[in-house]
């Protein structure tokens, strides 16, 4: 079944972070500019992040699939009870525990994320039930836990209201801007594939081909410039790859 993707425009990007609390805005720059998920965005530490080389590695997330602690008491047992999983910050979904993912950050993110650092500090988390270690970006409000899904939504909501947009335009489709703003400048499928935690990038062409019509004419444009010498193609002469025999 086919999904529409629909983008919000930069300015609606730029409306929308005038109007978080100052804590919060970078969560919108980490998906629109790095294409993280809500998940992964509420659950970055300062560790995951490489400022030499530029990259930032994905290797967790915010879920509400974690372990409830057992009640002991009666007034325990009456507050659980009929509540759904723990907010929790785990290893990313269907993947091994030790593999994650390299994504590149745009310098200006990267001094968006020293910024907050400066201004708000991290949020320290140790090791422990439904939590892993790491100085966090992001906390709740009263700096006491981690971010939930519940107060995203809220500050996301209130802040399109204030910026007066009255569309639809949810968080997630900040992660389709990255992707469709790369893939229109042709960055390849393979790799934009890899950078948003796509397993198949069968999945990734699928979801995102409308932005690369003209990748077909670019790819006869460059291969007739080559064939005619009208430019040089450097290649190297040899490399290790990994090749499928039929």
């Amino acid at each position: 079944m086919k999904k529409t993707i629909r983008l919000p425009t930069l300015a609606e990007i730029e409306a929308i972070e005038r109007h978080l609390p100052g804590p919060y805005k970078l969560l919108v720059w980490l998906m629109a500019g790095c294409g993280l998920r809500i998940g992964e965005a509420c659950a970055v530490t300062l560790q995951q992040f490489d400022f030499e080389s530029g990259t930032l590695y994905v290797d967790r997330q915010v879920t509400q699939d974690g372990e409830n602690e057992e009640p002991k008491t009666t007034v325990q047992k009456a507050i659980t009870k009929g509540r759904g999983c723990a907010h929790c910050v785990r290893h990313l979904k269907w993947r091994d525990l030790d593999e994650g993912r390299a994504v590149p950050v745009p310098p200006t993110i990267a001094a968006k994320v020293q910024k907050h650092v400066r201004l708000y500090g991290t949020f320290r988390v140790e090791e422990g039930l439904n939590r892993l270690e790491g100085d966090y970006l992001f906390s709740n409000i009263g700096r006491t836990n981690i971010l939930m899904y519940s107060l995203v939504d809220r500050l996301w909501r209130n802040a399109k209201k204030a910026a007066g947009i009255s569309r639809r335009i949810t968080t997630h489709w900040l992660r389709h801007f990255f992707a469709s703003a790369g893939l229109s400048k042709g960055v390849p499928v393979t790799d934009m594939a890899e950078w948003l935690g796509h397993r198949d990038p069968r999945i990734t062409h699928q979801t995102y081909a409308h932005v690369m019509p003209d990748a077909p004419e670019r790819l006869r444009s460059l291969l007739d410039a080559v064939f005619t010498m009208q430019t040089e193609l450097e290649l190297p002469l040899e490399f290790e790859a990994v090749v499928e025999t039929v």
